[in-house]
């Protein structure tokens, strides 16, 4: 037999450098970044990110990772702040918006939810107001974007902005802006957020008096109010019981701009939060019978208004002719008979049933639906309704008294920026 020569031993050293190689510290940014981007959601990236210092580091020093993720990942939604009735406050009895968390498996999006303070616990310890005594403030929810609540304290004319998720370590409370005249009325102001990468918002609020409209705005960088100039509009058709002539409704907002309806629905009043400029345009005549409608946006981006009639739903989409005026066609109606029969078998009467939109965000629509609408004390089904499929989902129950219902995503977190 030929003589064969013994094999040497390897070496420990290069069985070492090629675990090395194969570990996942040893992973660049730029790979470490690709792998990150295919996470499910950002809460998952957050637990991730924040494993080790590098990581962190990796995350917070790249702007272009943080545009790519926020692009494949939408804010993801965390549950819903309720507005619901009271029989007025009690300076000793605290009151905040309940807070109905979404059903989701994902573990890292409940655990962000048990982690913060979505209950607003913390307004009643650190935000008592000014009335001494050791009385706790009542608070009412205005408004929700960007991860960021507005709540107003009426008692003592005061507003502030939270984030739930980091337990009021970016509160900023201001005083409602002061009114010269008691001919001009003011809305509620809605929250407007700058920079997803730093605490930047405005609050913008919309006053008008018989014929004009003005755009009030508080800035946190500034911490001052600013009136921007009066603006000439179309006459409203008038209510003989009130003043106010244009809806005081939850917030409207979509693609930079902020939106109010007329009370009598035949105009919508736009604003251009970049650069405070005011348009009024005319409203499509299927909007006149609507029960609720609301603005927001398609999965896509697009801006749209979703309208419910009895059990109708509509979808019109915000265009611009030659000239950039803007203005809504129609996109679709469709009846919600068959999906109400599927998703409340036995439970769907069409005679008594009607079906109204709460609020849109990234192409879904949030309705509520009743067999016993005018019954306050009903319970109705709050349900998600995906605007590209028209498939209803179930979420919860809720009176029917309810004001309003604010959807709250989670907040891209000041830790993960540079």
């Amino acid at each position: 037999m030929p003589h064969v020569a013994p094999r040497k031993p390897a070496t420990d050293e290069p069985a070492s450098d090629a675990a090395a190689e194969t570990r996942i510290s040893s992973l660049g940014d730029d790979l470490l970044l690709e792998v990150f981007l295919r996470l499910p959601s950002l809460a998952t990236l957050v637990r991730a990110a924040l494993t080790c210092r590098a990581w962190r580091g990796a995350v917070a020093s790249s702007p272009a990772f943080r545009r790519r993720f926020r692009a494949v990942h939408p804010p993801p939604l965390l549950g819903f702040f309720v507005e619901a009735p009271h029989d007025g406050h009690s300076p000793n009895v605290p009151a905040s918006p309940p807070f109905v968390p979404t059903c989701t498996r994902d573990r890292d999006l409940a655990a962000a939810v048990r982690g913060g303070d979505c209950f607003l616990t913390s307004l009643h310890g650190g935000l008592q107001g000014s009335g001494g005594g050791g009385e706790l403030s009542c608070w009412d929810i205005v408004d929700c974007s960007g991860g960021y609540v507005l709540l107003v304290n009426a008692d003592e004319e005061l507003f502030t902005v939270v984030n739930p998720l980091t337990r009021c370590n970016e509160t900023a409370s201001f005083d409602l802006c002061t009114n010269p005249d008691d001919s001009v009325v003011q809305l509620h102001p809605r929250l407007v957020c700058v920079d997803e990468d730093r605490i930047s918002f405005l609050a913008v609020l919309l006053a008008h008096d018989e014929s004009r409209v003005q755009a009030r705005f508080f800035s946190l960088d500034t911490r001052e109010w600013s009136m921007g100039p009066w603006v000439k509009v179309p006459e409203p058709v008038r209510s003989a019981d009130h003043s106010n002539w244009i809806r005081d409704q939850g917030s409207m907002q979509a693609n930079g701009f902020l939106y109010w309806v007329y009370d009598d629905r035949r105009h919508m009043v736009s604003l251009d939060t970049a650069t405070m400029e005011i348009s009024v345009f005319e409203l499509p005549q299927c909007l006149l019978e609507s029960y609720v409608k609301n603005v927001g946006e398609t999965k896509g981006g697009a801006t749209c208004i979703v309208y419910a009639e009895m059990l109708n739903v509509g979808v019109l989409m915000h265009t611009r002719d030659d000239d950039g005026v803007g203005g809504w066609v129609q996109d679709r109606a469709v009846t919600m008979a068959t999906e109400l029969e599927r998703v409340l078998p036995g439970k769907f009467d069409e005679h008594s049933q009607m079906v109204g939109v709460w609020a849109v965000q990234d192409g879904y629509a949030y309705v509520a639906t009743s067999a016993d609408p005018f019954n306050m004390n009903a319970l109705c089904w709050f349900m998600s309704l995906c605007l590209e499929t028209m498939k209803l989902e179930k979420l919860f129950r809720m009176p029917n008294n309810v004001f309003d219902v604010h959807p709250y995503i989670m907040r891209w977190p000041r830790l993960l920026n540079s």
